[in-house]
Order: structure tokens, then C-alpha cells, then sequence
């Protein structure tokens, strides 16, 4: 396994972390849970929809920066650890909003 070094690390960063940000940013400030593939109006509630999904999406993205502007700050021999932890952060956190969206979300 090649090891992982600093741009690889932003490239994640900002790809994944970048767009979960934007996307939870608009699912929840503009109220748009709806654009969410698994929401069914007759099932879920929007508005909570918009909320928690948004919040979770969010969270996970901003996450995922801050590991990586904490990375220029370690030695280089953590920097594999910082690209798994990234990978780990988003499908923990993709895993945990399914859940809630699924449990929580419902009329």
C-alpha cells in the first residue's frame, strides 16, 4: 500500500468533506429534505427530515476538514491513519444518518 501524504489527504478532504458540507447545508437551511432519495411524503416528515439529515450531513463534513487541517500539524508517519480515520468518519457518519433517518424521521 502506497503510503498517504499531505495532498491525498486535502484531495479526500475537500471532495468528500466539501460536498457533504454543501449538501447538508442546503437540505438544512432550505428546508429540503425532499431531495433526499429515500424520502416519501406519505412516510417522513420534511421538516424533521431537513433537520436531522442536514445536521448529520453537516457534521460529518466539517469533520472530515478539520481532520485534515489537523493533519499538517502531525508527522508524517500519521498520515495513513488521518486518510483511514477521514475514510472511517464518512461511512460511520453516512451509516448513523441512514439510521436516523429510517428511526427518527417517521409522521
Amino acid at each position: 500500500m502506497k503510503p498517504a501524504d499531505l495532498t491525498g489527504i486535502f484531495v479526500v478532504a475537500f471532495l468528500a468533506g466539501g460536498i457533504l458540507t454543501f449538501l447538508g447545508a442546503i437540505i438544512k437551511y432550505f428546508n429540503a429534505g425532499d431531495i433526499i432519495n429515500f424520502f416519501d411524503e406519505k412516510k417522513h416528515d420534511k421538516d424533521k427530515v431537513s433537520r436531522i439529515v442536514g445536521r448529520d450531513l453537516l457534521i460529518i463534513g466539517v469533520s472530515v476538514i478539520i481532520s485534515a487541517v489537523i493533519s499538517i500539524f502531525i508527522d508524517e508517519k500519521y498520515y495513513n491513519f488521518m486518510m483511514v480515520s477521514q475514510v472511517f468518519i464518512i461511512i460511520f457518519g453516512l451509516v448513523l444518518t441512514n439510521y436516523q433517518f429510517f428511526k427518527c424521521c417517521k409522521k
